[in-house]
């Protein structure tokens, strides 16, 4: 009796697969790691993100304390004021990654060098990271400073997670759109109102959920699909805006 014979399993066609995938993982992690070292170098959306949240959270507590908003507007008013210094910072910091690859005659080579899907993602993990480690420092100085109860503080910290993943990647491909226009300071601000409006939106009813003690799933739901619509939407429009 033979043997049966066994045929063996064709591995060739997943190694190109394979490689090409680290080498797309390799590009991504290497503008997110170049985006990092410039801005510890430069430091420019760092100081301009801290300040404008700082400033603009001292004038808040100022204006209105903790006794400022009656007791029935404080779960309305204050979530609302929250985000509205998160949005107003990450336009004033964000939009910097392509402007200044622009202004430093870099991005020419950025676009030899890299895929433009790798280069967006790096961009928006670099922008995401940025925003997150501002609302880690800004969210509990708020609450503090505002005396804003939390009575479910995981969803507040999924609040604050979709919403500035969502900014990071809304404001990383409307960056790239501006920059290479002139007037780009204005510019940034009439595209970003009607994209950024949806997520601003979902993201104070999610923090008013977070404050009161009860929200819709949908909110939660209709927030992560927003993340998600806008990462598909990056990845297809960015090659066209990138290499016009």
């Amino acid at each position: 009796m033979t043997a049966p014979l066994v045929r063996p399993v064709p591995v060739q066609a997943a190694a190109p697969a394979s490689s090409a995938a680290r080498a797309w993982l390799a590009e991504a992690g290497a503008v997110f790691v170049k985006d990092w070292r410039t801005e510890l170098r430069t430091r420019h959306a760092l100081h301009t993100l801290l300040l404008f949240a700082v400033t603009t959270l001292v004038t808040v507590s100022l204006a209105l304390g903790p006794m400022g908003v009656a007791s029935s507007e404080r779960v309305a008013v204050l979530p609302a004021l929250l985000w509205v210094i998160v949005l107003f910072a990450a336009a004033a910091g964000l939009p910097r990654g392509f402007v200044h690859e622009e202004e430093t005659h870099t991005a020419i080579a950025l676009r030899l060098a890299g895929t433009p899907s790798a280069i967006f993602c790096g961009k928006a993990l670099y922008s995401a990271s940025l925003l997150l480690a501002l609302e880690a420092l800004l969210a509990p100085l708020y609450v503090a400073v505002m005396q804003l109860p939390i009575a479910q503080p995981a969803l507040l910290l999924a609040a604050l997670g979709l919403g500035g993943l969502g900014l990071a990647i809304a404001s990383t491909l409307l960056a790239a759109i501006v920059a290479q226009a002139q007037g780009r300071a204005a510019l940034f601000p009439i595209l970003a109102f009607p994209v950024l409006l949806p997520l601003l939106l979902l993201a104070v009813e999610l923090t008013r959920g977070a404050v009161a003690g009860g929200v819709g799933d949908a909110v939660l739901t209709n927030l992560a699909l927003y993340d998600a619509t806008m990462a598909v939407a990056g990845l297809m429009l960015f090659p066209l805006v990138w290499n016009p």
